[in-house]
This record gives C-alpha cells, sequence and structure tokens, in this order.
C-alpha cells in the first residue's frame, strides 16, 4: 500500500504543502488522486469533496483549536485544491452517504451553512457525483461506529482501499475480507437512505427553513 503511495503521480500543488500537512493525510490526498471512485460515509461533516471554503474553515477551525491562521489557511487551501477531482476532464465518481444530522449541525454560522446546503444541491446535478442523505427515522444503522471511505482504482492490479480516519490517526484497510465487509456496510445504508430525489427534496426544504 506505502509503494502504491509512492508510486502515484505527483500533485504539483501538494508538494507546496507536505512539510506542514500530517503525512496520513498527503497519503490520502495522493490516494484520492489516483482513484476512479470513491465510496464515502460521513456521520458528522459534509465529505471533504464537497464542502465550501466557508464550511471547512469552520470546521478546521472547531476540530483544531489550537492551529495558527496559516496552519488553517492551508488546511482551506488544500481541500478547495482536492476538489478539483471532481470537476476535471475526467472526475472522479463519488457516491456520499451523509447522516441528516450532516445537514441540520449549523456548522460556521446559518449563512456559511445555507451556502453550504445550496452547493450541495448543485453538486447533485452532475452525473458523477451521488448524495444520499440517511434520515433520522432509519434509527440504529450500520454506520453508527464511523465515517469510512471506500477507493478504487483504474488499474485492476491496484487493490481497493478502505480508509478510516479518528482522533488516533488515519488506518488504511486492504485485505479482502475487509474491503467486503465495509462495500456491504455501504450498500445497506445505500438501501437504508432516502434516494437521490427525496435527498434532493430534504436539502431544498432546510434551505427554505433557513
Amino acid at each position: 500500500m506505502v509503494e502504491l503511495s509512492k508510486q502515484a503521480s505527483q500533485l504539483g500543488w501538494l508538494q507546496a504543502y507536505e512539510s506542514e500537512l500530517p503525512e496520513e493525510y498527503t497519503t490520502y490526498i495522493s490516494f484520492e488522486s489516483e482513484a476512479r471512485s470513491v465510496r464515502n460515509y460521513e456521520s458528522l461533516f459534509v465529505p471533504g469533496l464537497l464542502q465550501t471554503q466557508g464550511y471547512t474553515r469552520a470546521v478546521v477551525t472547531a476540530s483544531l483549536p489550537y492551529a495558527s491562521e496559516d496552519e488553517i489557511q492551508q488546511r482551506v487551501e488544500t481541500r478547495a485544491q482536492r476538489q478539483a477531482s471532481i470537476t476535471k476532464d475526467d472526475p472522479l465518481k463519488l457516491w456520499a452517504i451523509v447522516d441528516e444530522a450532516v445537514l441540520h449541525r449549523e456548522v460556521g454560522g446559518v449563512d456559511v451553512m445555507v451556502d453550504q446546503l445550496r452547493h450541495l444541491l448543485d453538486l447533485t446535478e452532475r452525473p458523477h457525483i451521488t448524495l444520499q442523505v440517511l434520515p433520522y427515522k432509519v434509527g440504529a444503522h450500520p454506520g453508527m461506529h464511523g465515517a469510512f471511505a471506500v477507493m478504487d482504482f483504474p488499474d485492476a492490479a491496484d487493490p481497493e482501499l478502505v480508509y478510516i480516519e479518528n482522533m488516533a490517526g488515519a488506518l488504511y484497510l486492504e485485505k479482502e475480507a475487509d474491503i467486503r465487509r465495509y462495500a456491504e456496510m455501504f450498500d445497506q445504508l445505500r438501501a437504508a437512505a432516502l434516494n437521490v430525489a427525496d435527498s434532493r427534496k430534504l436539502l431544498g426544504r432546510l434551505i427554505d427553513i433557513h
């Protein structure tokens, strides 16, 4: 897995930040830039690839309370650069499932959150981006242990990867049994979540409420 990361095409813009960012984060960015598709479940945040800069700044400021303004700005810029993967000519295919709580939590205040909700609504019109909301009414579900991402790559020789992040650091899983377990978990969440049309309707209602 480490060798795959080293062999990934170098991102010119990332080199400017490598000395300041945690190694596990730059490793993830390298994997993400090479991936063909990402299946991402998030229980607390809007997925990074779908965040506005205002939302990102609010998240980084809250989650890294001792970071300097320069460090915060680096994180904001890095996330904005990452998002080129969903706007390039051959874009990354992203299937994101978010817990409904993500949409109700006013990260950064009302204005920032409304801007974020509108951004999500706009992004759902792109054919390579799928967004589903896991509603409160589902109750207990397989994703309650936390967020994860499953990545697959264009080269069949490259194994799929599961990425899990917490306060202790990042964890990459590449064993077939682990990948199968998380892929099945994602399918269960996808089946329980609102469909794309109803997810868009919920976004629209929340925007109107604000």
